[in-house]
């Protein structure tokens, strides 16, 4: 198992949605985990930065120095 993956299983047990089926658990916590895994894959520059920070690693470096 990748680190994304186990980061991500251990984060879906601590909010209490590793016995539930993805259809009985609510959705604030489905939408906790969707926007920590959208976080995550930004992060790891898998996703576009929507709003990229300066210094930021997942933005495109600057061709200018």
């Amino acid at each position: 198992m990748d680190e994304l993956a186990r980061h991500l299983s251990l984060r879906a047990r601590q909010l209490g949605l590793a016995d539930l089926l993805p259809a009985d658990a609510p959705a604030d916590l489905l939408a906790e985990l969707a926007r920590e895994t959208l976080q995550e894959l930004i992060a790891r520059g898998l996703l576009p930065d929507p709003d990229p920070a300066v210094g930021c690693w997942s933005a495109p470096r600057s061709e200018l120095h």
